[in-house]
């Protein structure tokens, strides 16, 4: 009698155990890392985990675009030098794709059924709690007086985009899952001073263009209209309350992308628009080699612009490595995968064209606490996405 309950408890047990839960506490384990040190290996291991999950769905058109796309990335690595971390480079931004493909293929298998409306009652009443905490440590670092890199919550030492991302992520989920407009709104207004504080200026557009997809329809587009004119007459008359402590910071960061300072030592800065055009410079078609720039895996470049951080963003860092050409090929892989889960032509564009902005912002590729944050957010849009099409 005794083995007959225990078997039956392994196997509530045992159903409790679900692949989405497994991602989300690898996302909690990062959410709460701190400084983030070595817990990237967590990322590695569910990357490596869902190779597997991805093999068994035998999806011949995405398997062979990677095949192509790998014996290119390896042929540039032999022709560069055979660095070791050169073939971890081809990794550390390929990686990323495995997760993405199990999740979104768990969203699509048991999107009408208990066991993903439990996960995501879960998902949401944590992203609540969550954001609370990182709300009030936000608030308080920023009024010690932190420097603003470092004004992250729970995320450490220079971990500042990752508030960005993890605001995106808990207001994808109320929006497009929770569907709590009012709570959205409380959350948003939030969210904006938080990455103010912070000097995340990519969280605008960013989040603007998360809230547009409720209006990607010729019917729906003129309430974007209206509250996006709503919205910048409230941030003008602000500024003009505060005397310009609004605009002032917004306009010189976006600023440094569309006017890049001269190239001279003495102006040596790392800004986006300077680190842009530097990297085609270093990577022009085909690029300097896979790796020669990143710092991943505790290993040293191979090159070497010092003190030059030409790894300021995905899109910085895959042109100056892989060239032009390379970066296309990137974005051919990521545009593939996301079409797969994403048919609707209309859904697709606005995937794709959220990981670009994300891509040209910051290392997307390079930081798997961001890239595990930007997974969730289309997570839930794809979760809305398969409500939608069985109402249909």
């Amino acid at each position: 009698m005794k083995e007959k309950n225990i078997d039956i408890d392994f196997n509530r047990f045992s159903k409790m155990i679900t692949l989405e839960k497994i991602v989300f506490l690898i996302l909690l384990v990062i959410i709460f890392s701190y400084e983030f040190h070595a817990l990237w290996l967590l990322y590695d291991i569910l990357a490596l985990g869902s190779i597997l999950f991805f093999i068994k769905q035998l999806n011949y058109k995405l398997i062979t675009i990677l095949i192509i796309s790998v014996i290119f990335f390896i042929s540039m690595s032999i022709i560069s030098g055979s660095h070791i971390i050169s073939f971890l480079s081809i990794w550390d931004n390929l990686k990323h794709v495995f997760p993405m493909f199990m999740l979104f293929s768990i969203a699509e298998r048991y999107m009408h059924q208990p066991r993903m409306n439990n996960f995501l009652s879960l998902f949401g009443w944590a992203l609540f709690f969550i954001f609370l905490l990182q709300m009030c440590l936000v608030f308080f670092q920023y009024y010690l007086g932190y420097y603003y890199d470092d004004i992250s919550g729970t995320f450490g030492v220079a971990g500042s985009h990752s508030i960005c991302y993890f605001c995106l992520m808990y207001i994808a989920y109320l929006l497009y899952v929770k569907r709590s407009y009012f709570t959205t709104l409380i959350v948003f207004i939030i969210s904006l001073i938080m990455n103010y504080f912070s000097e995340n200026m990519g969280f605008y557009p960013l989040v603007i263009l998360l809230i547009s997809l409720n209006w990607l329809s010729f019917k729906k587009f003129k309430y974007l209209f209206i509250y996006g004119i709503s919205f910048i007459i409230i941030v003008f008359l602000l500024d003009l309350a505060l005397n310009g402590q609004i605009l002032k910071p917004i306009i010189y960061r976006f600023s440094e992308f569309l006017s890049p300072p001269e190239f001279k030592a003495e102006k040596l800065t790392p800004s986006r628009g300077f680190m842009s055009i530097l990297a085609f410079l270093l990577g022009g078609f085909f690029g300097a080699g896979p790796g020669c720039f990143s710092h991943i895996y505790s290993i040293e470049p191979w090159l070497s612009i010092e003190p030059i951080q030409i790894d300021i963003s995905s899109f910085t860092i895959i042109v100056a490595e892989y060239g032009l050409v390379g970066m296309l090929f990137w974005l051919m892989i990521f545009g593939f995968f996301l079409a797969r889960f994403f048919s609707s032509k209309k859904y697709f564009i606005f995937v794709f064209s959220f990981f670009i902005f994300c891509f040209l912002y910051n290392k997307i590729l390079n930081d798997e606490r961001i890239f595990i944050m930007f997974l969730f957010t289309l997570f839930s849009i794809k979760c809305y996405t398969e409500k939608y099409r069985k109402i249909l």
